[in-house]
């Protein structure tokens, strides 16, 4: 019959010897959310058990993912030549130049990009250097155009996907949108947007 303390010695030496020790010093280099999903799925390995430290630290990381994506969404604002389907050339037309997926992470943020009362009549949104994701991101957009036109103001939505677009009309509920889609390029990438069957 073995001891206990004996068993335990033995297991312990073991663990000394098969742990890469040096691996400690990547705590400092890499990101803090990877080292913090590290200390939770060891701590909740010990606790608990190997598989739902493994669910934890996975839906963690999906969480941590979406919200680093969720900070990504910018704007550069520009000036630009305007030549809508529906009137005259504008000259000088403040335009938002969107950098970053737009999704449901990121809509918030969005929304804040924008000086609705400060902008001119027309204004142009440009989604080249961008992507809309799922209908929270349809919903977001329709809002923030719901938002212009109730002070008088027109939208111009530029590249974005024709799915998108044909999606969008469908989100406006009731009598002319308050925004235009222009410039839908051949070039312009085809993806469907994740939506509710």
């Amino acid at each position: 019959q073995i001891p206990v303390a004996s068993l335990a010695g033995v297991m312990l030496l073991v663990c000394q010897s098969t742990f890469s020790w040096g691996s400690l010093r990547l705590l400092g280099k890499i990101p803090n959310l990877d080292a913090f999903i590290i200390a939770l799925v060891t701590y909740v390995t010990v606790k608990d058990d190997l598989a739902k430290a493994v669910m934890i630290g996975t839906i963690t990381s999906a969480l941590g993912f979406a919200w680093k994506q969720s900070t990504k969404i910018s704007t550069v604002i520009s000036q630009t030549k305007l030549n809508p389907p529906s009137g005259p050339t504008l000259p000088n037309v403040k335009t938002y130049n969107i950098n970053g997926p737009l999704f449901f992470g990121s809509t918030q943020r969005f929304s804040q990009l924008f000086s609705v009362k400060e902008d001119p009549d027309d204004v142009v949104i440009d989604f080249t250097q961008s992507r809309v994701y799922d209908h929270s991101a349809l919903e977001a957009i329709n809002n923030l155009a719901d938002r212009y036109g109730s002070i008088g103001k027109r939208v111009y939505l530029r590249r974005l996907s024709s799915d998108c677009a044909n999606l969008l009309e469908k989100v406006h509920k009731g009598g002319l949108p308050p925004y235009e889609v222009i410039e839908v390029s051949p070039v312009d990438p085809v993806y469907d947007v994740a939506e509710d069957a």
